[in-house]
């Protein structure tokens, strides 16, 4: 994965606090952690993520928004791939799981007209 851009540091700011007290509120015993996020040289793990959405009351996407097209991007070009090789099975297992890649692929095309159209 490429360097990531978070908006981390400007809600912080926004709610005027440190990177000591975000640290504190992430569970973290430093403000290092914080500014190495901010200053995008860590990735942040599943739970500093899932925390900072509940701290601040936005989606991930929105608070790290190259992050998620990165991942997006590879999950959606595995589901494509995943669904050509299901391309002519009728069992219904195969139904099944091309009718669920279809929809995920369907989400990801309508959440992009739909970020393109902002």
């Amino acid at each position: 994965m490429s360097s990531i851009h978070s908006y981390i540091r400007t809600h912080r700011r926004k709610w005027a606090l440190t990177q000591k007290d975000l640290a504190f509120l992430l569970g973290r015993k430093s403000s290092t952690h914080v500014s190495r996020l901010e200053q995008s040289k860590r990735t942040p793990h599943v739970e500093i993520i899932l925390a900072c959405e509940i701290l601040f009351g936005i989606s991930s996407g929105q608070l790290l928004p190259k992050l998620y097209e990165e991942v997006e991007e590879q999950v959606m070009a595995r589901a494509k791939e995943l669904y050509e090789k299901l391309e002519g099975e009728r069992s219904h297992p195969a139904t099944r799981k091309k009718e669920f890649l279809s929809t995920v692929l369907k989400r990801a095309v309508t959440r992009l007209n739909q970020t393109e159209g902002v």
